[in-house]
């Protein structure tokens, strides 16, 4: 299988953390509180599993698990200081099959919502050469196939599942939320790349069902803008998620927990909302 790389179609190559290759320190060393293993899967495009299990006897009803998007940067930012504060949480990246941190065209069709007739797929109206809206079967991925392969031999309580996305992966995360609210207990929603089709997720959260309401967690730095873009970083979270999140709150029962994280840029929030996401996803 040819392994995906950080340059587009058109032959663009991005920002820096765009074609940086995972070093998954992370599993150099054994660690008192979990137990790290990978495997991979070859449903969809391929691809590949990073497992934190807890060490230890679960408990009766299975340990809670949280699943990272984009699990080979997830797993790339995590440290040993994270796996220490999530004593008793199993984490599970969920990642490509590929040696670098991102699989940028594969993630931008499969964290993007469908719209319009048929299935909803469609050229990126962002990035010229990318194929978009396969979050529909993403989702069915990921909750089927996927998470069987993750859970094969690891004890969890299906009550408390947590997903946690970042950038186009917190778009998902939202996506999942308001579209298939039972497919995890817990979302947490870091960095959305609302501006993507901002019409769009407004458009899915009106259409949001208001009977099923899970908590969710978003999370962003003070200091992020879009990647290539001019000027300098800004002073202040995003307004178009500000404006969305604040949005949701009009939703009958949902009451997102929003948190700021000062001083960060866009990349640097995957790290940065571990520890909250931790907390988070631990809760019962």
């Amino acid at each position: 299988m040819e392994k995906i790389t950080g340059m587009g179609a058109t032959g663009r190559v991005g920002p820096d953390h765009a074609r940086a290759e995972a070093r998954l320190a992370i599993f150099e060393t054994e660690h008192p509180t979990h137990v790290l293993s990978q495997k991979t899967v070859a449903t969809g495009p391929g691809h590949r599993l990073f497992i934190a299990a807890p060490r230890g006897t679960p408990p009766a009803q299975g340990w809670p698990v949280l699943y990272l998007l984009d699990g080979n940067a997830a797993f790339d930012f995590l440290t040993p200081a994270h796996l220490a504060a999530a004593e008793g949480l199993a984490l599970v990246g969920v990642g490509y099959d590929t040696d670098r941190q991102f699989a940028r065209e594969q993630r931008t069709f499969d964290f993007t919502a469908p719209d319009g007739p048929g299935d909803g797929i469609r050229p990126d109206p962002v990035h010229e050469g990318r194929m978009a809206g396969g979050a529909a079967q993403f989702l069915d991925r990921l909750t089927g196939a996927l998470r069987k392969a993750a859970e094969d031999g690891l004890r969890v309580d299906p009550s408390r599942r947590t997903l946690w996305g970042h950038s186009f992966g917190g778009l998902f995360t939202l996506y999942a939320a308001l579209t298939r609210p039972d497919s995890f207990a817990r979302f947490a929603a870091i960095s959305p790349s609302i501006w993507w089709d901002e019409a769009l997720i407004h458009r899915i959260a009106a259409r949001a069902d208001p009977a099923v309401t899970p908590p969710l967690l978003v999370a962003l730095g003070d200091r992020e803008k879009r990647s290539g873009s001019d000027g300098p970083p800004p002073n202040g979270p995003a307004p178009a998620t500000m404006a969305f999140v604040e949005s949701l709150r009009w939703h009958p029962g949902l009451d997102p927990q929003v948190h700021v994280l000062p001083s960060l840029k866009h990349i640097e929030t995957i790290a940065g909302s571990l520890p909250l996401a931790i907390r988070f996803a631990a809760g019962a």
